[in-house]
């Protein structure tokens, strides 16, 4: 049995190790398996396979963000979901920069194991063992290194540019939701500052049509008032001359009374004067005329009628001056 111990180290990880002609630890299939105690270890071993699944699962993910990220050029996205979008792509981007941290370390590690020799051991037979040992150990590492290089490096940098890509893709979207969002409140603003512009000229427009219409009443009810004016006044004018009308009418053709008034009836009016009192009745009662008044209820008719006095009078005028002149012209025969 041999006695002593021998320890390989990959970094700061134990990968093999006997001691007194027992296997400990062989993480590197150095021992023969009747040699191999099971040690359980609690760190955590990262093989190519390992680290291999792990960039395809987030290629998986990357492929299904990439879909998603397609659809969206058809469809339009919420804030919410184009945000939530982002931090996913954010977290596979830390994920797959943690992969490359550890493609690194490993590199690293196994880079030392072609730099680091084994002390040289004082035992011909053990030297011997050892310097074989070592070989293979140094052959293993410098496979493993290769397959990082040719395997995994050439994914990672594949998927870094994709998530890159799918970042600006993103970032496109959320840029293109944020114009739409900025041209939308500037539409929204631009129609609140016409609509207001058009409330206020439609306010001002009935603000003058008001004061049109005031101005064109206050027009109307001038007019209408002047009017009123003038057939107040000439109505007054042609009450008062029907009224002398009626009173010279009186002198020819009326009756005297026992209360010393004179009075006439004709077939549609009924005359009296009472000293300078003179009033025209209709046959039906109503007064047509006091005072040199005429009734607010007079129509166009007894008017018409009423002008013909002043005919009869001129007309018995004009009887008594021709038969003035016929007598005065027999008696100059004479």
């Amino acid at each position: 049995n041999s006695q002593g111990a021998i320890s390989i180290k990959i970094g700061n990880e134990k990968v093999f190790h006997i001691k007194n002609g027992e296997v400990l630890t062989d993480k590197l299939g150095l021992a023969p398996a009747s040699q191999k105690n099971k040690v359980v270890s609690n760190e955590r071993i990262y093989s190519v396979e390992a680290l291999g699944k792990q960039v395809q699962v987030l290629q998986k993910k990357l492929s299904e963000q990439q879909k998603l990220v397609d659809s969206i050029k058809s469809e339009q996205l919420s804030p919410e979901s184009l945000s939530q979008l982002a931090a996913q792509v954010a977290e596979m981007s830390k994920s797959l920069e943690k992969q490359q941290q550890l493609i690194e370390n490993t590199q690293k590690a196994l880079s030392q194991v072609n730099e680091q020799f084994l002390p040289q051991v004082q035992n011909t037979v053990l030297q011997n063992w050892v310097r074989t040992v070592e070989n293979k150990v140094k052959q293993t590492a410098k496979n493993v290194f290769e397959r990082l290089l040719d395997v995994l490096t050439p994914e990672v940098t594949k998927l870094r540019k994709e998530i890159t890509s799918l970042k600006s893709q993103i970032n496109e979207q959320i840029t293109s939701f944020k114009d739409e969002v900025k041209y939308q409140t500037i539409r929204n603003e631009l129609n609140q500052q016409v609509g207001n512009l058009t409330q206020e000229l439609r306010t001002q427009a009935d603000g003058v049509k008001n004061t049109i219409e005031q101005s064109l009443m206050g027009v109307k009810s001038a007019i209408d008032n002047t009017r009123t004016e003038l057939r107040a006044t000439v109505d007054d004018v042609k009450g008062q001359a029907i009224e002398q009308s009626v009173k010279a009418m009186l002198n020819i053709l009326g009756k005297d009374n026992p209360d010393g008034s004179k009075s006439f009836k004709s077939t549609n009016f009924d005359f009296e004067r009472l000293g300078d009192n003179v009033i025209v009745r209709a046959k039906n009662g109503e007064t047509v005329l006091t005072d040199g008044v005429l009734s607010p209820n007079v129509s166009d008719q007894q008017l018409q009628a009423l002008d013909k006095v002043q005919s009869v009078v001129d007309m018995h005028h004009q009887i008594q001056q021709d038969s003035q002149q016929e007598s005065q012209f027999r008696n100059i025969h004479r």
